[in-house]
């Protein structure tokens, strides 16, 4: 559960304080929920999935797993595009788009396209990446992608959780 959301550089900083699962290394971020999304509205292919949010995130590491909750029961494609460096956000369901300069921070999408179906919700892991990064701020930026068109009822928002080994 989110302990406290604020506003950053025009994005949501969710701080997870309590709520973060460390063992060893690992460092799990919970499940965040998408901010600033708008219920039910039709989103199109490559439309921003509610607005930027920055994970706190282990100066450097290795993203291993990610996972989206669809509690919507969709099962449409999203991606998650990640920055080390702010970029400007697209507002939700308006096209995701950055500049050149901003292009350089970035760091991956990772694409949740498969999912399993649990009869009134889906989820999609993604695992095994290896996705090795370092956040010179301590601090990944991110916003959704929809890949397809869903339109999500209120309450039902998404939530994505990343698992991360700690270099530190």
């Amino acid at each position: 559960m989110v302990q406290a959301e604020r506003q950053v550089d025009g994005a949501t900083l969710i701080q997870v304080a309590g709520d973060v699962l460390t063992v060893g290394r690992k460092f799990c971020t919970g499940y965040l929920q998408l901010p600033r999304m708008t219920a039910a509205v039709l989103y199109t292919t490559g439309d921003a999935v509610g607005g930027k949010f920055i994970i706190p995130v282990p100066l450097s590491g290795t993203i291993e797993v990610a996972v989206l909750l669809d509690k919507d029961d969709e099962g449409l494609a999203m991606d998650l595009a990640i920055f080390t460096k702010n970029f400007v956000a697209a507002a939700d369901n308006d096209a995701f788009t950055v500049t050149d300069q901003e292009l350089e921070g970035f760091l991956a999408t990772i694409s949740f396209a498969t999912f399993s179906n649990f009869a009134t919700n889906q989820v999609s892991t993604v695992a095994n990446m290896g996705l090795d990064y370092i956040a010179p701020e301590r601090r990944l930026y991110c916003q959704m992608i929809a890949r397809s068109g869903p339109t999500i009822a209120a309450d039902n928002f998404p939530m994505v959780s990343l698992t991360i080994k700690s270099d530190e």
